[in-house]
């Protein structure tokens, strides 16, 4: 009889132990109604309004070709490769991608072009890159390519020929000298008592425009724009534009802005009416790494540029020091001085890209710290203002920093398991990411609270909701009396029309709890079990456990 009772109650045990597990899934929330067969949908215990398969909040998402997908097996990423992979982008809610550096060049990354009008043998042929636009519209997915208005490659007949003589006729398509200074380099060939500007490297010559007020009278304009509307033709929707603080030597005169917009202006002459997604202009976007004040002004040139203030010196710190009060008014504080330049300007938000450490390296910790990290990174990304970017392994969490050389944060995208990976660049090898350290997108679609269904949850929450995706963005009427214990969490309304949203973040590891003074309708969407109480009319006190998110709709 003993032995029975032990029995029974081991065998009790048992099922209470795989009961647990089976609901637990990683401390994510039970499934309950929501659940439509989409496991993201299983994040939130709210339900939002259901998804109507439009893209409106434009997420677009980094590629770097070579490492991204390798269609025919010699270890190199491919334009047929990311073909293959549009249903993947499609179905985690991406509006548009950019393509890193697709052109002939002599190295790895593509920043030193050798000719802006072919297509790196490595990834292809033009016809494979129309081939991919065809089928990135087909899905409503614009395709935007890296291009380089400041230097060529050292390579390039432009360039070699204007070394021959001082009167040849592409003499004036670089700058040079009879002497030295700081970035600049001896003449390799044929004239070889001159130098020549390389701001970046020897192996990268800068071009020369002439002056600003003119620079489209150049023959180096021509052809740049010339090369930019070869590309247009092919059914590309825009470019970013590498670099541009450096087209000119000073960086904070007019003279960028006033090029750009010259740029901008005669490309986008020439995609009026070509657009087979119906946009009445090109889209272009410019690296400008500068502080806001010294950012703003090249919105006079472009309408769309990268903030990189946003993840670099607010969001980061923010989620690392559990101090998130501020990140909202700060995003308010830059688009009122973006706004003083251009009225309809595209703040275009991100974490990571190709030119930084990894962001759940950033984010730091112990590999399950800087998941909880990640996590909150995405959503508060998906849902502040701006234009979000995502880089490509940022929904699966990989990692990688600079600080032993840019390959470790381009390291191959990790589809699958390794022995079933189709689609696994190796190029080079996988030091940083791989499957014991981040996992791949198999293994985490399949799993409730993995990034990358996180990423996906929060996409489809921003193109459901235009509140979100272009709404407004306000601090609470309180902000500034706010209890100082609410320092970990994060407060802010988005509003689009009639539709008023509060979003609202507990970006640390302690749980907390947050007081709204005013009437609210219904949480629509949470992540980690996010609970409200309503005391009253105007009293609601929500309780937020370790990195967890809210969103209530007014």
């Amino acid at each position: 009889m003993l032995f029975k009772n032990k029995l029974f109650l081991l065998l009790a045990a048992v099922a209470l132990l795989l009961a647990s597990c089976s609901k637990d899934e990683g401390n994510g929330p039970d499934p309950g109604p929501v659940n439509n067969g989409d496991i993201s949908d299983q994040i939130s215990q709210y339900e939002a309004r259901s998804y109507d398969g439009q893209k409106r909040a434009g997420v677009f998402y980094e590629i770097f070709v070579r490492s991204f997908a390798d269609s025919d097996g010699d270890g190199v990423g491919d334009l047929k490769g990311v073909t293959a992979k549009l249903d993947y982008l499609d179905g985690l809610g991406v509006a548009g991608i950019w393509l890193m550096p697709v052109f002939t060049c002599n190295s790895y990354h593509g920043y030193d072009v050798i000719d802006y009008k072919s297509v790196n043998p490595d990834y292809g042929t033009v016809a494979d890159l129309e081939e991919l636009v065809t089928e990135a519209h087909r899905r409503k997915i614009r395709v935007i390519l890296d291009f380089v208005p400041n230097h060529t490659s050292n390579l390039s007949p432009w360039f070699t020929s204007a070394c021959a003589s001082e009167s040849n006729a592409f003499r004036g398509y670089y700058h040079f000298s009879t002497t030295a200074a700081n970035g600049w380099y001896q003449v390799p060939s044929g004239t070889t008592n001159y130098y020549y500007q390389g701001a970046f490297d020897r192996s990268m010559p800068d071009l020369n425009y002439g002056p600003a007020s003119t620079c489209e009278s150049s023959a180096t304009f021509r052809a740049m724009t010339d090369a930019a509307k070869f590309w247009v033709d092919k059914g590309v929707d825009g470019f970013r534009l590498d670099a541009v603080k450096h087209v000119y030597d000073s960086e904070t005169s007019d003279e960028n802005p006033t090029f750009l917009r010259k740029f901008y202006d005669n490309v986008n002459a020439h995609f009026q009416g070509k657009s087979t997604l119906g946009d009445q202009n090109i889209y272009m976007v410019g690296e400008c790494w500068m502080g806001i004040d010294q950012m703003a002004p090249y919105y006079r040139g472009l309408p769309a540029l990268f903030d990189f203030t946003a993840w670099s010196t607010y969001l980061s710190y923010a989620i690392q020091n559990s101090h998130a009060k501020w990140f909202p008014k700060d995003i308010i504080a830059e688009r009122e001085v973006f706004a003083r330049y251009r009225a309809d300007f595209i703040q275009a938000t991100k974490l990571s890209n190709h030119d930084e450490d990894r962001a759940r390296t950033t984010l730091g910790g112990t590999l399950s710290v800087s998941l909880e990290r990640a996590r909150m990174a995405a959503v508060v990304l998906l849902t502040s203002a701006g234009s979000p970017y995502i880089y490509y392994g940022e929904e699966i969490g990989m990692i990688g920093s600079k600080q032993t050389g840019d390959i470790n944060v381009r390291e191959p995208m990790l589809w699958a398991p390794k022995g079933e990976d189709g689609f696994r660049t190796t190029w080079t090898p996988s030091n940083n990411s791989n499957d014991v350290s981040v996992g791949n997108v198999s293994t985490q679609a399949r799993e409730v609270r993995s990034l990358y269904n996180v990423y996906k949850k929060f996409i489809r929450l921003r193109n459901t909701y235009p509140a979100l995706a272009y709404g407004t963005i306000e601090l609470p009427a309180d902000f500034n009396d706010a209890d100082a214990t609410n320092k970990q969490v994060m407060a802010f309304y988005r509003t689009s029309g009639s539709e008023r949203l509060l979003v609202l973040h507990n970006v640390s590891a302690a749980q907390t709890t947050y007081t709204i003074n005013h009437a609210i309708d219904r949480p629509v969407a949470d992540m980690n079990k996010v609970t409200v109480t309503t005391q009253a009319a105007d009293k609601h006190v929500v309780t937020m456990p370790a990195y967890s998110t809210i969103i209530i709709q007014l």
